[in-house]
């Protein structure tokens, strides 16, 4: 007579067992996460005021206005713009994992902004018009789902674009207008990297340098390089912007750019281009 499968027989008992055991822990690690994102939102309340317009008062954030969550209470936007906040971001920002919108743009922040580092989901970021001081050096890394990038107006300490942000492949709008950039125009926002690139908007800070030749052939349609305030601001040719075919709004005015200008022809889509307050020679033509 065939022995029975001892171990069979033992397997057979104690996989549902093992099973609920292993739902538990998928459930406790859920539980963990949601609870760790509370954590983050208390410290966010604690430093924000007024939230008199704000119902903040649940100790749940997935019942705040302006906030929302996934089904398992995980946050994923939070939607603060236009509240006339004061105060400043708590510096775990960065622990909501979830999170895909961060919007606080219009209001009276204050202090050095957190590190965004390793928020893989977001794809919202809001953070214009406050008065934010610093911008770490590893704020852009790990964000590779960002699409549109808003810091312009914030009194930034001195500060170049981090290579980080070439992981952002779906980026769409980079605007920082007069935040004290520094340095050279990154020679990443070409077609190669960011195919989707619509909107560069690096006015009034103290760029120097040329046009990278990255820009040719890229799919870029509003670019604002104006104002720059360094000694000897952006310069050279631009004789890129005959190949950036996309265009339909560019401003270089104020800047320390020279020679001819180049051929305008294939700019079809081209609706405001200001040049004015720099040094070209020859004649303005084949513009249509």
């Amino acid at each position: 007579m065939e022995k029975p499968d001892v171990g069979f027989e033992i397997r057979r008992r104690f996989l549902p067992f093992i099973l609920i055991i292993s739902s538990v822990s998928v459930i406790n690690v859920h539980s963990q996460s949601s609870s760790n994102d509370a954590v983050v939102m208390q410290a966010l309340k604690k430093n924000l005021q007024p939230l008199s317009s704000l119902d903040w008062s649940d100790p749940n954030p997935c019942n705040w206005n302006n906030v929302k969550c996934s089904k398992d209470n995980r946050v994923t936007g939070i939607q603060l713009g236009h509240q006339n906040l004061k105060g400043n971001l708590p510096q775990t920002l960065n622990n909501l994992t979830q999170l895909q919108v961060l919007e606080f743009q219009h209001n009276q922040l204050t202090g050095p902004l957190p590190s965004l580092s390793g928020l893989t989901q977001l794809h919202n970021l809001l953070l214009n018009n406050n008065n934010f001081s610093s911008i770490p050096i590893d704020f852009f890394d790990g964000m590779s789902s960002l699409q549109n990038i808003y810091l312009d107006y914030n009194a930034f300490t001195a500060w170049s674009i981090s290579e980080n942000l070439k992981t952002a492949s779906s980026l769409r709008i980079f605007s920082a207008t007069s935040t004290n950039l520094t340095g050279k125009i990154p020679d990443f926002f070409g077609a190669d990297t960011f195919s989707g690139l619509i909107t560069l908007r690096l006015a009034s800070n103290s760029l120097e340098g040329g046009l990278p030749d990255s820009f040719s052939g890229s799919s870029i349609q509003s670019l604002w390089l104006n104002g720059q305030k360094s000694t000897f601001r952006l310069n050279g040719s631009i004789d890129v912007l005959q190949n950036m075919t996309q265009l339909t709004e560019v401003w270089l005015h104020t800047n320390s750019f020279s020679g001819p200008l180049p051929d305008f022809s294939r700019l079809n889509k081209l609706q405001n281009l200001s040049l004015r307050d720099n040094s070209f020679t020859g004649p303005f033509h084949h513009l249509c």
